[in-house]
């Protein structure tokens, strides 16, 4: 199953329009850069409970709410550096090793993430300000709006899905499935991967 995700200033989330009780987190359409948990009871229906997240820029766990994957993993940037190897290559000479370390290497060089700082950015907008025929363009958008776009983020999370209760069923010839997890050091986490 296919979530769409929202991005947060803190975190990466799932949402749907499940019943928000006392304690669950939520997110509201009105304030959508901000995660809120439920101290009363209410009814507002721009409120969508968060029922899987990831946090950023090293903010805190949500307590009691499944976690998704990190979202950049060293077994997937190794796979994408040597997805498209040499037929021919073999993987066990020292000429074979050496390509595919120099491969790794030069892959994870060329995939930094921060080549360039938010103050050289800020240098580029204020550059750009300047000459005339952008003035008009760039003066619709603030700085942090801008270096904000430059953090790239996936969009979806597709889910492994299995049977929750194989004698229930949700419609005719369909079983009541629930996302695929596991138990990690940090708390319950859905298996699946990012689009």
């Amino acid at each position: 199953m296919t979530h769409k995700l929202i991005k947060t200033d803190n975190y990466l989330l799932v949402v749907d329009d499940s019943g928000i009780e006392v304690g669950d987190y939520y997110w509201n359409k009105e304030y959508p850069s901000q995660v809120y948990k439920r101290h009363h009871y209410n009814t507002f229906s721009d409120y969508k409970k968060i029922i899987a997240h990831l946090p950023l820029n090293g903010s805190p766990i949500l307590e009691g709410v499944d976690l998704l994957p990190p979202i950049e993993d060293d077994e997937d940037l190794i796979e994408d550096a040597l997805s498209d190897l040499p037929k021919n290559l073999n993987k066990t000479s020292v000429y074979g090793l050496g390509f595919i370390d120099g491969r790794i290497s030069g892959y994870q060089k060329a995939r930094e993430k921060y080549k360039y700082t938010e103050e050289d950015v800020r240098k580029a907008i204020t550059m750009a300000r300047d000459l005339e025929d952008w003035q008009d363009l760039v003066w619709e958008y603030e700085y942090d709006d801008i270096i904000q776009s430059l953090h790239q983020y996936p969009t979806e999370f597709e889910c492994e899905m299995i049977p929750c209760n194989p004698i229930k069923y949700t419609t005719e010839d369909h079983l009541d499935v629930e996302p695929k997890t596991i138990t990690t050091a940090q708390g319950i986490q859905w298996v699946g991967k990012y689009k």
